[in-house]
């Protein structure tokens, strides 16, 4: 089996998005290294530990650490990190308090991992969202807690950092399953797609914040839709993680055993389409 050159892209979604970590051990187990990764929003946080060196079995563990359970992601923030709850929010007043980017970015990646974009070991696309002027920005260099802090700045959650005088939000609101910025140079285009669909109504009525949210994911899925209609990737993965929220951190585990039948289908298929390489080569 020749290996291939893959370019690997991680959508976002989320605490949805712990489902990549079982995506990655797919890669691993197969023997295989992808030669461009490019991530958004959740994925741009799993991708930069990926690209930045460490195995998918290193980041399933780091994630177990710091989302064991709520008190120990408070002791392990707090205490060990010695983070200030205050450097932690930024308070524009009561009706505008935001958790800081930068410092959750921070706190989620290893002191380990390469200060810039440019000296991870696989070259890393972050995908951000420039709310200034309405687009897309592919963030290719520079500091990497930045970037990473502008993919997950979730509107109105999470304060992203500002570029050139920009404000930034989630990658997802422009490019949520970025396949199109991993296909240069490589034999195999794969997208994992951890957006999720809006989930049953609990009761009679969805609330105002599950309307709210549900919208931007259907907003999403037409998007990656559009982006799959001009130029389709090769292998489209979508584990299966409409049953969890957005918020469901805590549900680690729950989360990687769910997507298990995902990470059998993402081996089936790049064996198969890396069989399909050889013999066209031969």
């Amino acid at each position: 089996m020749t290996e291939p050159a893959i370019g690997l892209a991680l959508g976002g979604g989320s605490a949805r998005g712990l489902a990549h970590v079982p995506m990655l051990e797919a890669f691993d187990e197969l023997g295989l290294k992808p030669k461009v990764i490019a991530g958004c929003s959740i994925g741009a946080l799993v991708g930069a530990g990926y690209a930045g060196g460490m195995s998918a079995r290193e980041i399933r563990e780091r994630a177990e650490l710091l989302l064991s359970n709520r008190i120990g992601a408070l002791r392990y923030a707090f205490r060990e990190r010695q983070v200030n709850p205050f450097d932690l929010l930024a308070m524009k007043g009561l009706a505008s308090m935001q958790i800081k980017g930068e410092t959750l970015a921070s706190l989620a990646l290893p002191h380990t991992l390469a200060s810039n974009i440019e000296d991870l070991a696989i070259p890393f696309k972050v995908i951000a969202t420039d709310f200034d002027t309405m687009e897309e920005q592919v963030i290719e260099s520079g500091p990497l807690v930045k970037a990473v802090a502008a993919s997950i700045a979730i509107p109105g959650v999470i304060l992203g950092p500002q570029y050139g005088g920009h404000n930034f939000v989630d990658g997802g609101v422009t490019n949520p399953v970025p396949f199109d910025r991993v296909r240069q140079g490589v034999d195999i285009v794969v997208a994992i797609d951890v957006t999720g669909r809006p989930r049953e109504a609990p009761g009679a009525h969805r609330s105002n914040m599950e309307l709210a949210v549900g919208s931007m994911l259907i907003m999403f899925h037409q998007i990656a839709a559009l982006r799959r209609t001009i130029n389709p990737p090769d292998i489209y993965i979508r584990p299966t993680v409409d049953s969890f929220s957005g918020t469901d951190f805590f549900r680690f585990k729950e989360v990687i055993e769910q997507a298990s039948s995902a990470k059998d289908e993402l081996k089936r298929a790049l064996e198969r389409r890396i069989a399909e390489l050889d013999q066209r080569r031969d």
